[in-house]
C-alpha cells in the first residue's frame, strides 16, 4: 500500500530525516510516537509531498511521487494527494464557509463533482463524524473538537486510500479529545489504512497494529503494541516511555 525507501529530508544544513524505510500494508494502522523534533510531522508531510524529500522514494500502491530534487509535476502530485487524506494539528477550515461548504470545497474544485452531488457526499461524511446537525454552522460556532471532526470529514470525503493524522488532538482542550479519538477509532475498526503521529499512548496501544518510535530523524524501534509498551528493547525507547509515564 505505502512504501517508503531511504527517505531523507534536509532544510539547509539541518537534516531532519536521516534514512527512513517503512512499508504499510492495506488496512494497517501504524502509530508513530517520539519526542518533539524527532521528525515525525516532517515524515508525514513527505508521504503526501507537502514536503519534497531530499532523497529517497515514496510509493502509494504502485504510484511514485516525483523524484527528489526534481520539479514536481503538479497534476501528478495532485492526483496522488487525492489518495492520501491528511488531518493536521490545526483545523485549517475556511472561516467564511459552513461545515458543509468546507467539506464540499475540494470535491467541487479538485474532483470536479457537481454541486448537488457534492452536497450529498458532504452530508454523508458529516453524518459519519456525528455532525449532521451542525452542517450549517461556521467554524466560529463550533467547538475545537467539532472543527477537527469537520476536518476529518473533509479528508474522508475525498475517499483516500490512506489517512494521515498529525497530532490530531494536540490543539484541543482535554475534554474535547475523546470525541475526536472516537471518530479515529471507528475508522480504524472499519479497516481504514492510517498513519497516526500521536502523543496519546493509551490510544496508540489500543488502535494501532504497529508502534514506531522515532528519535533524531530515524526509526529507533518498532513492534506490536503490547510487546512494544511492556518490553521495549532500545534504551532510548525505554527512557521515552518512562518520561511519558507509560
Amino acid at each position: 500500500m505505502v512504501t517508503i525507501q531511504d527517505l531523507h529530508k534536509r532544510f539547509g544544513e539541518n537534516e531532519i530525516l536521516k534514512g527512513i524505510d517503512l512499508s504499510i500494508s492495506q488496512g494497517e494502522k501504524v502509530a508513530i510516537i517520539g519526542p518533539s523534533g524527532s521528525g515525525k510531522s516532517t515524515f508525514l508531510r513527505c508521504i503526501n509531498y507537502l514536503e519534497q524529500p531530499t532523497s529517497g522514494t515514496v510509493m502509494i500502491e504502485d504510484k511514485k511521487f516525483a523524484e527528489p530534487n526534481q520539479k514536481a509535476n503538479e497534476k501528478h502530485v495532485a492526483s496522488l494527494r487525492q489518495e492520501v487524506g491528511m488531518v493536521f494539528q490545526s483545523f485549517n477550515l475556511y472561516p467564511h464557509k459552513t461545515a458543509l461548504e468546507n467539506v464540499m470545497a475540494a470535491l467541487i474544485t479538485i474532483r470536479k463533482i457537481p454541486k448537488g452531488q457534492a452536497i450529498k457526499i458532504a452530508e454523508t461524511f458529516l453524518q459519519k463524524v456525528g455532525l449532521a446537525n451542525r452542517k450549517d454552522h461556521y467554524p466560529s460556532q463550533l467547538s475545537g473538537g467539532q472543527q477537527q471532526r469537520v476536518a476529518i470529514a473533509r479528508a474522508l470525503a475525498m475517499e483516500p486510500k490512506v489517512m494521515l493524522f498529525d497530532e490530531a488532538t494536540s490543539a484541543l482542550d482535554p475534554q474535547l479529545v475523546g470525541e475526536v479519538l472516537q471518530v479515529i477509532r471507528e475508522l480504524a475498526n472499519e479497516g481504514m489504512t492510517m498513519v497516526l503521529v500521536t502523543h496519546e499512548m493509551k490510544f496508540a496501544r489500543e488502535v494501532a497494529d504497529r508502534i514506531i518510535f522515532m528519535d533524531g530523524g530515524v526509526i529507533v524501534e518498532e513492534g506490536e503494541p503490547d510487546t512494544f509498551f511492556t518490553n521495549p528493547k532500545h534504551p532510548r525507547t525505554k527512557e521515552f516511555l518512562q518520561q511519558v509515564g507509560n
